[in-house]
């Protein structure tokens, strides 16, 4: 066989194979004998990749994994490809996201687990924006769950484009649905007194709990999180230092701090809640009056007593978070100074108590401020003849 063909016997122990590929010149080595056999055998594999490059299946990495001209043409080899396949790159990201909160983990594995069906076993290199928005695009998401499904996918991509796996990352101009902001739905005063009346009928812990929930703000993970270590009794605090969520203990959600001023509400509630668990080893302020032992997360007081309280005295259903809003609304209204309430809440900044909570400032404000600068200034009269004399 000659050069002409494109297969040549090179030596006594290999053949070389000559083709043309996206207007490249390839040679590649076959390491066998270049007897008669095995030359009609090159000729034809040369014809079958011939065929393949025509109509566009070619993958040069199939045919010649130990190739040296892979790397060279940007080809991933045999090996490189099922080490980065989607699947293999979203393992190494969860390796790398290891640290972040059990919730969290756990939301982004089962949003991943719905990417992995669909594009587990394709080589992340070869998979499309086109590909990526239509598969988003054709699921019946709600927009906040279509924004936390997209959130892992991005960070996958991230990771290989930061490995220098990929050149480009398609995920990038996947835009985020646009989310209405749900306002706080707090109840009133008289709401709360009904809720704290009706909760009579649960055990007596229950009551508690969620008396301490409606005159302190904390959220449901500080206040089960709560031990009795941390309350300061002769100078009416408490301080909130961690929260627990999924059975984790873990630090509050600013990562700060704060000692909270207790109200004689937030006090009686402790002191109702003290016969039950101030000398358990447990050492927990708040526990399940059901098992015994303290709340892995708020779910079981949502589901077997605030849910069906609402339901039950005809108000619309609300998250068991209210409790917070509640808070911080009554406080305002009771005309209570806005930093002050910020700090109890545990605000990262007062911006974020006067975006979420506005109209209750100005509720809360009724002609007050106005009434501060007319008794400054006097009634119009006054101003109008101090002006004159002047």
């Amino acid at each position: 066989m000659g050069k002409g063909n494109g297969i040549t016997a090179h030596g006594m122990t290999s053949i070389k194979i000559s083709f043309q590929w996206r207007g490249l010149r390839c040679r590649e080595t076959l390491s066998i004998e270049p007897t008669p056999a095995n030359l009609k055998y090159a000729t034809r594999l040369k014809a079958e990749i011939e065929r393949k490059i025509e109509v566009g299946n070619f993958n040069y990495a199939e045919y010649f994994p130990k190739s040296k001209k892979l790397k060279q043409l940007g080809i991933a080899s045999e090996k490189e490809t099922l080490q980065n396949t989607f699947f293999a790159m979203s393992q190494r990201w969860l390796t790398a996201s290891s640290h972040l909160q059990t919730g969290t983990l756990k939301k982004y594995k089962e949003a991943l687990n719905f990417w992995l069906a669909k594009i587990g076993t394709m080589p992340i290199r070869n998979i499309k924006y086109s590909l990526l928005a239509g598969l988003a695009n054709s699921q019946s998401w709600g927009p906040k769950t279509r924004n936390n499904m997209l959130t892992p996918l991005r960070q996958v991509f991230d990771l290989a484009f930061l490995d220098g796996v990929i050149e480009t990352n398609p995920t990038e101009r996947i835009k985020n649905s646009k989310v209405q902001k749900e306002p706080p739905d707090p109840l009133t005063a008289l709401e709360v007194e009904k809720v704290l009346d009706y909760l009579k009928r649960y055990p007596q812990q229950v009551g508690n709990y969620f008396r301490w929930a409606f005159f302190t703000g904390l959220r449901p993970s500080e206040s089960i999180a709560l031990k009795w270590g941390d309350v300061d009794w002769s100078r009416g605090l408490v301080r909130v230092c961690r929260a627990k969520t999924f059975q984790e203990i873990k630090e509050t959600k600013t990562y700060k701090v704060r000692d909270v001023e207790l109200s004689s509400q937030a006090l009686t509630a402790l002191k109702a809640q003290k016969p039950f668990t101030f000398l358990k080893d447990h050492g927990f302020i708040f526990e399940n009056p059901v098992t015994g032992a303290p709340y892995h997360e708020e779910r079981p007081l949502r589901r077997a007593y605030w849910v069906p309280t609402l339901k039950a005295l005809g108000m619309r259903h609300r998250d068991a978070y209210q409790t917070r809003h509640t808070y911080a609304t009554l406080c305002l209204m009771a005309g209570a100074n806005p930093m002050w309430v910020s700090k109890q809440l545990g605000h990262a900044n007062m911006q974020m108590l006067l975006t979420v909570y506005s109209k209750w400032i100005d509720g809360a404000d009724k002609s007050g401020e106005r009434d501060k600068v007319d008794a400054l200034f006097g009634d119009d009269s006054a101003i109008i003849g101090t002006s004159r004399a002047l």
